[in-house]
């Protein structure tokens, strides 16, 4: 699954880069650890928790100097983290799981669950005869090469009785998957929840999106905090400082997005600001699941982490060598 669609702003590009704001004089005289997350898509609305976070103290609170890096892609992201270059990703659950079955070297840990219901989505025009999910039937549905969209779009067919080889999958440019769309040359395009704001501006007057979300049907995993494992046994004081920092975070802006996207448009001014808002409302959507408010942003769920694992194991026919408890830390909260 790649967060995909969008035209990238030239201050958007591959290797954005935000370091960490001034912090109180009596911080700024200890010696702050440095690390860097990487985030698996340009500055947008859904990730503004970290910019709030960093804008507030709570990683310097915690003794942390926080560099955040935008790139294109969950791959990237986690070739980051692999190489050494960042400490933290946010990325995709299934995606590192995944990963983890064909390239089990370095291994990495799921150290937070941010995305506890699934964003992945699939949007179309209302009025061109899709209202049930058994409308897809006989229609085209664009993703970009690589995305692991198709097989998630197996598990939901299950649950909606979707007959899956009437539907034909197409491929665009990350960038052009949505037009295709718009224009007429698929009926449905699979991108993630918060692109729901930015697709819904850009649509001709007396255009509605519809979307069935994923996630409001199958029980696993979106995005969540990754870290190699050697990260997190070599130094878990750090690493359990930036997942209560990163939650914090959260916790505030899920709460007050305006604040959020107002912190985060201080080092991006070109994003909209009306648009981000809506971005982080649908993070929040997909966070503050009943699962999460009972336990806390970012709780573990080991039974959800089977599942998710079962998931890429059997929809994916990804075999994994390791258990899924050598993928996840739950108690950094």
């Amino acid at each position: 699954m790649d967060h995909q669609g969008l035209v990238l702003p030239r201050r958007m590009l591959l290797g954005a880069t935000i370091g960490t704001l001034a912090a109180p004089a009596v911080l700024r005289a200890q010696a702050l650890k440095k690390v860097t997350l990487v985030i698996q898509f340009f500055a947008r609305g859904d990730y503004a928790q970290y910019y709030l976070a960093q804008e507030r103290g709570y990683y310097a609170e915690r003794g942390l100097d926080v560099t955040i890096k935008h790139v294109l892609g969950n791959a990237l992201a986690y070739q980051m983290i692999s190489a050494g270059n960042a400490q933290f990703a946010h990325a995709d659950i299934v995606q590192m799981l995944q990963l983890q079955g064909t390239n089990p070297d370095p291994q990495m840990r799921l150290v937070a669950a941010i995305a506890d219901k699934l964003a992945l989505s699939l949007f179309y025009i209302k009025g061109r005869g899709i209202s049930a999910p058994k409308d897809l039937e006989g229609r085209k549905i664009v993703d970009s090469p690589g995305s692991t969209a198709p097989f998630i779009f197996k598990m939901f067919a299950q649950k909606t009785g979707i007959d899956t080889s009437k539907v034909t999958w197409i491929n665009a440019a990350a960038t052009a998957k949505v037009a295709v769309m718009v224009q007429g040359g698929a009926d449905a395009v699979a991108i993630y929840l918060p692109a729901r704001a930015s697709i819904s501006a850009g649509l001709p007057a007396g255009q509605e999106l519809g979307a069935f979300t994923f996630g409001d049907y199958v029980d696993i995993y979106g995005d969540g905090l990754i870290a190699l494992d050697s990260f997190v046994q070599q130094d878990r004081e750090a690493t359990q400082a930036f997942v209560q920092a990163s939650v914090k975070g959260c916790r505030d802006a899920f709460a007050d997005p305006a604040a959020a996207v107002d912190a985060m448009r201080k080092h991006f001014p070109e994003v909209n600001r009306d648009n981000a808002i809506k971005e982080e409302q649908a993070m929040a959507e997909v966070a503050l699941t009943p699962r999460q408010r009972e336990h806390g942003i970012g709780w573990i769920d080991p039974a959800k982490m089977q599942a998710t694992y079962d998931a890429v194991v059997q929809q994916l026919g990804q075999p994994i060598a390791k258990p899924v408890t050598a993928f996840y830390t739950p108690d950094l909260l």
